[in-house]
């Protein structure tokens, strides 16, 4: 399924031989991208995915019938981002690049030195954002994005984990001394706003069985770091020599 267009469906859809899109997928497929009945695309809601063929592209609606059983998205590590709600865009683009690189959730964390509450339709729209970059990118699957609450709360809500590193300005011992080497099939990463975290929340998260870890010489931005950590940690654990990525099924990164 290289190669195809990839478009989002509810997740019943795939249970179904006809499929039916609904009026956003359709207007791309129909008026932006201008696909004809025949074409082949692939349909995926978020866990699965399946080669479908367009049988009707028309003003009315866009229809297409499902060539193959929907196959479940497997992601052989599982790494969350929680992440001080930042400024502005940033918080887009950090829910874009997390999707792209194969984040499995980003949760939205009300620190000392974040914004306030964003609202729901902030939330919303990151939803939004993570679908559509996980159709640019080929991924079968969604990350969560979950709603905004306290450190404390979204230390919670994420559950145990095999390691939580948390890059810290004050921290002079390198991320690669944390986990060259180490097998872990979930980790999360813990990211201050533009101001930083504080030295109270910082303990807090010691305390919860976190590792600070410096990221070099040079201050990363809020929107770079949690990526940057990401990248080192799938590097560490799938794509060093000797790496173990899960075979079958569609493997996420």
């Amino acid at each position: 399924m290289a190669g195809l267009r990839r478009f989002f469906v509810p997740p019943d859809a795939l249970d179904r031989d006809e499929i039916a899109f609904a009026r956003r997928e359709a207007h791309h497929i129909a008026r932006v991208l201008r696909l004809e009945a025949g074409d082949r695309v692939v349909a995926f809601d978020g866990t699965r995915e399946a080669e479908v063929v367009l049988r009707e592209v028309s003003a009315s609606g866009v229809r297409a019938r499902r060539m193959s059983p929907p196959r479940a998205s497997r992601r052989p590590v599982e790494i969350a981002l929680l992440q001080g709600i930042a400024r502005g865009p940033r918080m887009d683009l950090i829910v874009r690049m997390g999707t792209e690189i194969g984040l499995a959730g980003v949760h939205p964390v009300l620190t000392e030195r974040a914004l306030p509450h964003p609202g729901p339709a902030r939330v919303a729209r990151w939803r939004r954002i993570a679908q559509e970059a996980a159709k640019q990118c080929g991924r079968a699957d969604l990350p969560d994005i979950h709603n905004p609450v306290p450190l404390a709360d979204a230390l919670a809500q994420m559950g145990p984990v095999d390691l939580l590193v948390v890059p810290w300005e004050e921290e002079r011992r390198p991320i690669g001394y944390v986990v060259a080497g180490r097998l872990f099939a979930s980790a999360a990463i813990l990211i201050g706003p533009e101001g930083g975290l504080t030295a109270d929340e910082v303990s807090a998260v010691r305390a919860a069985g976190g590792e600070t870890v410096s990221l070099g010489p040079l201050i990363l931005r809020t929107e770079t770091a949690g990526i940057v950590t990401a990248a080192m940690l799938l590097y560490e654990r799938l794509l060093r020599p000797g790496g173990d990525a899960a075979p079958g099924g569609t493997t996420t990164f």
